[in-house]
């Protein structure tokens, strides 16, 4: 069992990867982008949807500690190649909020039904939550943690981080669960003008991931 010294010296460093995990997941920058892609939704699926979210970002964060490099590296996958192919994927999905199919805007229109395709995992919990800036800060909390001279010490770094974990994924559940209410606020109306702003800041969003991760390729060759 790790001695009192040493958990002592873990809370602080918990608080501290905490504070760069909020900082780099921001979970109110993504709020509006829940809030539209949620729009046709119940209030009990939306709070479901809010969970799986977290859920999910959880998962990637945790897989991304223990298995993130070597995924990495056994596939050949470079964090600007992730940030490229994260920011297409982010710029196709703001193109379809900026210009919805006709056919399936009629279709919700007509009966009020919920959205068919499942959002909990991609875009809102990757990339939007857990993008490539996320994994490049837990990569490197974990090869920190690596070169730690004992394993007492290493023991005591991986449940840090897993406690930090858990808590962002809560504060985003939280976050999101209360952003529910501003549905009734906002109106159908509302929620389309969200959805087309959205849509233009995704695009924006993703050509820049695009543009940074091109400029990393450029810089190394």
């Amino acid at each position: 069992m790790p001695d009192a010294t040493t958990l002592q010296g873990a809370l602080p460093h918990a608080l501290a990867v905490i504070a760069a995990l909020i900082a780099i997941v921001n979970p109110f920058s993504v709020m509006p982008l829940f809030l539209t892609l949620t729009a046709g939704m119940s209030d009990e699926k939306r709070a479901d949807y809010a969970a799986r979210v977290s859920r999910n970002a959880a998962l990637i964060m945790l897989v991304t500690l223990f298995l993130g490099g070597l995924i990495m590296e056994f596939f050949g996958i470079s964090l600007p190649a992730l940030r490229i192919a994260g920011g297409l994927i982010v710029a196709f999905l703001g193109f379809n909020l900026i210009f919805p199919s006709p056919r399936c805007a009629t279709a919700a229109a007509s009966s009020g039904s919920e959205p068919q395709q499942d959002f909990a995992f991609m875009p809102l919990a990757f990339p939007s939550l857990t993008g490539a800036g996320t994994i490049a800060v837990i990569i490197s909390f974990s090869t920190r943690i690596a070169a730690e001279p004992t394993l007492r010490q290493k023991l005591v770094g991986h449940a840090t981080v897993v406690v930090a974990i858990f808590t962002v994924t809560f504060i985003i559940w939280a976050l999101f669960r209360v952003s529910t209410r501003l549905v009734r606020v906002l109106g159908s109306e509302g929620l389309d003008a969200m959805s087309r702003i959205m849509g233009l800041l995704l695009v924006c969003i993703g050509v820049e991931l695009v543009g940074d991760g091109i400029k990393v390729f450029a810089q190394a060759a």
